[in-house]
């Protein structure tokens, strides 16, 4: 009897053996099963919504603010939204509530880019949108479904991304680019636009004298996005506020991507959708907020005046 128990012992002591080898080599076996694909997503990019310079709603532009109800209808695969600055007329808690209980019928998460209407009390938004992570600075960023996701603040330095943001924005390139499939940048204002380039027949809002001269886009930011592979795509939200601004712009220059858009003008109001398929392929809706919200056509299809 005693020596069969000892035989089942050594039996038992080698099937062990054998399965904790079995576990180890499939641990050193490299999976090669293809990772899978994102999922198909959409987003939306709005700017300029406080809408109307004239007008003294503190909720978000009206007509914008009658969309957000089908904006889940229509896109049911919606991941989240974009304000890209001058959300409210005036920066105070009114406002900012009245924004905030807006946007919250959408039960989407929605990132602020700030504009120069938004900081005037700049206190304020820093404690209420700030990164809580990083001080309450006014930029960030994120990924979603192997896309980067950054947000800019145009009104540090007037216009120029300087200092300690031109130093995130080129960790954050560095660190996520080769992990990312297309790079999306928000802003409010078209800090790309300079009055002797090819953008200089776009009107902004802050139609002249109130814009800055040059920024240190073209020296300091866009070698950024020109040095890499990725598509980049750059949203600003300060057109389409007044009857002399330009409704929206397009522009591609090889890998990089220029847009912009707005709202509170009483006939070409808009904002858009980028939606992302799995492969990573993006395709835009640019609505009007007046007549047939399609009316626009194409924004690819926008030829620079």
């Amino acid at each position: 009897m005693r020596q069969v128990n000892y035989i089942l012992n050594k039996i038992a002591k080698v099937l062990l053996l054998l399965v904790l080898s079995i576990v180890f080599l499939s641990s050193c076996v490299k999976d090669e099963s293809p990772e899978p694909s994102p999922d198909p997503y959409s987003f939306f990019v709005a700017g300029h919504t406080y809408g109307n310079h004239l007008a003294d709603n503190i909720h978000l532009h009206p007509p914008f603010k009658e969309q957000l109800a089908y904006i889940r209808r229509d896109y049911p695969d919606i991941s989240l939204g974009i304000l890209t600055g001058d959300i409210v007329r005036e920066s105070n808690v009114e406002s900012w509530n009245a924004v905030d209980d807006d946007i919250a019928r959408l039960d989407l998460p929605v990132f602020f880019a700030p504009g120069n209407h938004d900081i005037t009390n700049r206190e304020l938004f820093e404690s209420r949108y700030g990164d809580p992570l990083n001080n309450f600075r006014t930029y960030r960023y994120f990924t979603n479904q192997k896309d980067l996701f950054i947000v800019l603040d145009s009104e540090l330095d007037e216009w120029n991304i300087s200092g300690d943001q031109l130093e995130f924005l080129q960790t954050v390139i560095s660190t996520h680019q080769q992990n990312s499939r297309n790079i999306f940048v928000f802003v409010h204002a078209l800090i790309w636009w300079d009055d002797e380039n090819i953008f200089k027949n776009i009107h902004t809002n802050w139609w002249p004298p109130y814009i800055p001269d040059t920024t240190n886009f073209w020296t300091d930011v866009a070698p950024i996005f020109s040095n890499i592979s990725n598509p980049v795509y750059i949203f600003a939200g300060d057109l389409a506020a007044n009857e002399q601004a330009t409704p929206y712009m397009y522009y591609k220059d090889a890998n990089i991507t220029y847009i912009a858009g707005g709202m509170g003008n009483l006939t070409d109001g808009n904002f858009l959708f980028a939606s992302v398929n799995s492969s990573g392929d993006i395709a835009f809706d640019l609505i009007a907020l007046q007549g047939d919200k399609y009316r626009f056509g194409k924004l690819e299809d926008y030829i620079l005046p």
